[in-house]
């Protein structure tokens, strides 16, 4: 029997992946820490952290989350070798056809930050050409694992909230660096109010 097809089975009859989307997902039980439930897929792909009850202990996966949702879309989606173009004399790449549209590119933002976040990172980081989106081939980024990120609220009312994050680096890398995240409730979930670029 295929390998492949063993695993796929085993996994739909334990209820962890949907036959439609091929995504594995894993819930959460509710809990103090108002989260509800993660979606696991491949990366890049998170689905939302939904996240209703925002305290110290939650923030933290929700900026992980939103971390990595701007590494993927800061380094062109999952392109190994994407569509290379010249434009104002700088260097461009085409962003991977997940991601491709303005449209594409804005929902995927926004699954961890505001509309206001998402639409100042997509004007100011890309660039829609031939109706394609595109950003300048250059590498750039930090090590700073917010995972590991040691939380202290700042402020909260029942639709803002401000955090601060102490984050470290990996081990040897640098002391820890404090991190400030304004976040807004929308629709009846958490969102961080800030652009990606400004954050991270």
């Amino acid at each position: 029997m295929n390998k492949k097809w063993m695993i796929g089975s085993l996994a739909l009859s334990l209820g962890l992946m949907s036959a439609g989307s091929g995504a594995l997902a894993a819930s959460l039980p509710l809990s103090n820490t108002g989260v509800k439930s993660v979606a696991v897929v491949a990366p890049g792909k998170e689905g939302p952290v939904l996240i209703n009850n925002l305290t110290v202990n939650s923030v933290v996966p929700l900026v992980a989350h939103a971390k990595a949702l701007y590494t993927y879309t800061h380094r062109g989606g999952s392109a190994y070798m994407p569509e290379l173009f010249q434009y104002n004399t700088m260097e461009y790449r085409f962003l991977s056809s997940d991601l491709g549209t303005k449209q594409k590119l804005l929902s995927y933002i926004k699954r961890a930050y505001t509309h206001k976040a998402a639409a100042y990172y997509v004007q100011n980081q890309f660039l829609e050409y031939k109706g394609r989106m595109a950003q300048v081939n250059a590498d750039m980024g930090d090590s700073l694992q917010y995972e590991k990120a040691k939380a202290r609220m700042v402020s909260k009312t029942t639709t803002s909230a401000v955090f601060e994050l102490t984050v470290p680096y990996p081990e040897g890398q640098g002391p820890t660096e404090t991190v400030v995240v304004e976040l807004k409730k929308v629709n009846g979930y958490w969102r961080i109010d800030t652009s990606p670029d400004i954050l991270f």
